[in-house]
């Protein structure tokens, strides 16, 4: 007996699911009715006058271009030749690749970015690749030339007495 109340209870639980899924497939509920768009224009965009330039003489212009506005030390731009011409500080020579007739250098920037020249090549500042060594880079820029070396890796001095002494132990 409890096998055919199971039964017909699974049954009627089954056909329950299958009006349901019915219900849902052919419609059951109406489509939603959507209120129509209300067409507004938008409002009209009134023209402000547009001021006219005003004309500095050349002697407020030079003003500034000798302390630019946005800077906040406001000092005059470093000029691009003599004593203020950037320099090669903060630039180390970290390899050179010499393979026939291809030559690099191998470069760490001051901000630590690592550069990949070819002879020819320009950094940053305007110093061009001009001559690879084995343990040199040349760099030239407006006649200038500068030389970059390898750093040579050296052993410290030797001590005067040794670091480590073991006592004598005589054989059994």
């Amino acid at each position: 007996m409890t096998f055919m109340r199971s039964t017909l209870s699974l049954a009627s639980l089954n056909g329950l699911l299958l009006v349901a899924v019915a219900w849902q497939c052919l419609g059951g509920e109406p489509a939603p009715r959507w209120a129509p768009v209300a067409q507004h224009s938008p409002p009209p965009v009134k023209a402000a006058p547009v001021p006219a330039l005003l004309q500095l003489p050349d002697s407020e212009r030079q003003v500034a271009w000798q302390h630019p506005l946005f800077s906040p030390d406001r000092q005059a731009d470093a000029a691009k030749d003599g004593a203020g011409a950037p320099t090669l500080d903060g630039v180390r020579l970290s390899g050179v690749v010499v393979d026939g007739d291809q030559r690099w250098a191998l470069v760490r920037l001051a901000n630590q970015r690592s550069l990949k020249l070819r002879l020819g090549d320009a950094l940053d500042s305007g110093w061009t690749l001009a001559q690879v060594s084995a343990t040199t880079a040349t760099f030239q820029r407006q006649g200038q030339a500068h030389t970059l070396n390898l750093p040579v890796p050296r052993l410290p001095a030797t001590a005067a007495a040794p670091l480590l002494t073991l006592p004598h132990v005589a054989a059994p």
